[in-house]
């Protein structure tokens, strides 16, 4: 087992609120991380919801399960706990705002992998990270259009 640790920071012209928005909407996700669809369990997406992302193709594709552990619409963070029965650990969000028109986003993600040799953990964050990056700019874009 492996632990693969990642962290994306963005600054986006974007609103803060409506980025976070665009964090918290679990379902949303789907429409902007790539190869990703995404069932919730239980939940109103707040605390104690329930969901699966799963990301890739046919046999290739990887069910992450995560209940959301804490949520501050205020502070605008987000504290989720993957679940498992693959992906173990702990995704934090938070959305700071430094101007009325933009913001900073931190998707600071920490999990273990069952069955990755420790030597791909370093290559698999990488990998992860550009994704995420790719992923919250597919969002940035999405939001900025709908607004």
């Amino acid at each position: 087992m492996a632990r693969v640790h990642f962290v994306v920071r963005r600054h986006l012209s974007l609103p803060a609120r409506i980025a976070f928005d665009e964090l918290v909407d679990w379902a949303g996700h789907a429409d902007w991380v790539p190869m990703t669809s995404v069932v919730i369990e239980a939940g109103n997406g707040g605390v104690g919801t329930t969901f699966v992302a799963t990301t890739g193709i046919g046999p290739l594709a990887l069910p992450d399960r995560m209940r959301v552990e804490s949520l501050d619409a205020d502070a605008m963070t987000v504290h989720i706990v993957k679940i498992g029965p693959v992906l173990t650990g702990d995704v934090h969000l938070s959305v700071t705002r430094p101007s009325a028109s933009t913001c900073d986003i931190d998707w600071d993600e920490d999990v273990q992998v069952p069955y990755l040799p420790a030597f791909l953990a370093a290559p698999v964050a990488f990998a992860a990270r550009k994704a995420f990056e790719i992923a919250i700019t597919r969002m940035a874009k999405r939001a900025r259009q709908r607004v």
